[in-house]
């Protein structure tokens, strides 16, 4: 089962919602996936590839309208022999007018933007119609409400930027697709979907990636200050090297013969390690700063003495 599918019927077990409420999820279900039937009564039909969310829009709608009903299912030729249900709705005329199916909602939805529950009620319907969202353990992160109608999609884009989810609106072949790519908007938009279960593994994922992520940048970044640290090393050790050899070492001040002893100890250790250690044998007021200048008078000497020769 995809995480699509898990939002959705995490979605579909949400009940006690007030009449406006459901009649919004219902509606944007038939807005972004039915079709009215020209004929006498009327007709709808919703399509779905899930059995449980057209027994959910029977089952709501019957709770408010009176009507005959028949469901099919259709196998679909492809790669996966998919299923899609349809139901087919007799005398419809009073869900089309009281909804307003013939019109563009948003000329008729504008008091939605009164009550936050209601623009998450039309949001539902749409996601549970024509909505996916990746797997938070994909490469990606990416939800998506989609449909032949543009204005259904602007719509849509509206609700979710009013909630500040930055939602964005392309184009892919005949259909207008309403998307998030920020994982932390995805997260956001799950829970005021109500979609609890689905969301608290979106977030579970998430940390785990976080905490994974950090802890492979701190090795990185462990093994290039190890680098950085032997590099410094392997530099400091060529000049005192040189020194040894080619230089009268008792003309050196003992502050700089002190260092040099330790960096030769000690041929691996940081700045910070060998400081510690002069610290407790040699001068415990010797600064970090004080034993790179240390460092960069000896290289200085090597350096001067070396252009002499």
């Amino acid at each position: 089962m995809s995480f699509s599918t898990n939002v959705k019927e995490d979605i579909l077990k949400i009940n006690n919602v007030d009449t406006k409420s459901l009649k919004l999820t219902l509606e944007a279900m038939l807005r972004f996936a039915g079709e009215i039937v020209i004929s006498n009564p009327l007709k709808l039909t919703f399509s779905s590839n899930s059995l449980n969310i057209v027994t959910y829009l029977v089952k709501n709608l019957k709770k408010l309208y009176d009507f005959e009903y028949e469901i099919e299912q259709r196998k679909i030729e492809r790669f996966d022999n998919s299923i899609t249900y349809r139901v087919l709705i007799i005398g419809a005329n009073k869900i089309i007018e009281e909804m307003e199916l013939t019109k563009d909602q948003t000329l008729s939805k504008e008091d939605i933007f009164e009550d936050e529950e209601y623009l998450i009620s039309y949001l539902r319907g749409a996601f549970l119609a024509r909505g996916s969202v990746n797997d938070p353990k994909s490469k990606n992160g990416h939800f998506e409400i989609s449909s032949t109608n543009q204005s259904e999609i602007l719509f849509i884009q509206r609700i979710m930027n009013s909630f500040e989810l930055n939602a964005r609106v392309t184009k892919r072949k005949t259909y207008t697709v309403c998307y998030i790519k920020s994982r932390e908007a995805i997260g956001d938009l799950l829970y005021r979907l109500g979609a609890t279960s689905t969301m608290n593994y979106y977030q579970d994922v998430l940390i785990t990636k976080e905490i994974a992520t950090n802890a492979k940048r701190s090795v990185n970044l462990d093994i290039a200050n190890q680098d950085k640290t032997n590099a410094s090393a392997h530099e400091q050790l060529k000049y005192i090297k040189y020194l040894e050899y080619n230089y009268p070492l008792q003309e050196l001040d003992s502050k700089l013969l002190m260092v040099m002893k330790v960096r030769k100890d000690h041929p691996e250790h940081s700045l910070t390690q060998l400081l510690d250690i002069i610290h407790d044998e040699y001068d415990p007021k010797l600064t970090k700063s004080g034993l790179n200048h240390r460092f960069r008078k000896l290289k200085e000497i090597a350096l001067e003495h070396a252009k002499k020769d």
